[in-house]
């Protein structure tokens, strides 16, 4: 065999193996909408620091402060099924978009009388 089939062979090899590795995401991300299956998570069990806006206070995690946290990661990924926002219990949860990494934002909610 010549070099350039060996090189073409293994150019063909890594594409195919990149197209699975996304395929297998894509197949997570329609079976997490198509069953309305939510990820576990623990709001407990993530790391929180408080952080000022000017709309308030509010507590923040960030995928640094969390790495390898498996509870953060899938509240990340149940706030994308949830199109970047909802309430979970006595909090409302949102997603920051103007980040390099993902990063979360929490407030409590006021219980109206």
């Amino acid at each position: 065999m010549s070099e350039e089939l060996l090189d073409a062979l293994a150019d063909f090899c890594s594409a195919v193996e990149s197209a699975v590795v996304q395929l297998k995401k894509n197949l997570y991300d329609l079976a997490l909408k198509l069953n309305d299956a939510k990820p576990v998570w623990d709001a407990d069990k993530i790391v929180w620091v408080k952080a000022e806006s000017d709309k308030g206070e509010y507590e923040k995690a960030t995928a640094e402060a969390n790495k390898g946290n498996v509870d953060f990661d899938n509240l990340v990924k149940d706030l994308k099924v949830h199109g970047g926002k909802m309430r979970k219990g006595n909090y409302f949860y949102w997603l920051f978009e103007v980040t390099d990494a993902p990063t979360v934002g929490r407030k409590l909610v006021k219980r109206k009388a």
